[in-house]
């Protein structure tokens, strides 16, 4: 523990790229938008939001590569092995969202909700009872 609250460790599954979270995280939702479905390859992705002043990446941070989608959402992932470890926009400069999947860290935030259902895959159900937004 820091004076500032919890501090969260994550990195990719080669383990060269790591980061870490210093205070609390504000947000965590299941992201459904195209994006984030063909990024990851899944019926959706789950962010974990956290303020960029206390993000740091702590090693490999010159094995990260990015990629910046037609939304403006850049993703930063290992060159190696190609874990999204985390993605931002320009339109939130104060915000950064990590993908929870790459917590090596416990966390005891949990989804608050599924955005962009509107753009969900359409084999997929959401039955948890978490609300539902159509966009973010």
């Amino acid at each position: 523990m820091t004076a500032e609250g919890k501090t969260l460790d994550g990195s990719c599954q080669c383990g060269k790229v790591g980061y870490r979270v210093t205070g609390e995280p504000d947000y965590m939702a299941h992201c459904h938008c195209i994006d984030c479905r063909k990024m990851h390859g899944a019926a959706f992705a789950t962010y974990v939001g956290v303020p960029r002043s206390g993000f740091t990446w702590v090693s490999g941070e010159d094995q990260l590569t990015t990629f910046k989608v037609e939304s403006g959402t850049i993703r930063g992932f290992c060159r190696t092995c190609g874990s999204i470890l985390a993605s931002w926009t320009e339109g939130e400069p104060g915000n950064i969202y990590i993908t929870a999947g790459t917590l090596d860290s416990p966390i005891a935030k949990r989804p608050e909700n599924h955005i962009w259902v509107r753009s969900r895959a359409p084999w997929f159900e959401i039955r948890d009872g978490l609300p539902q937004k159509e966009k973010y």
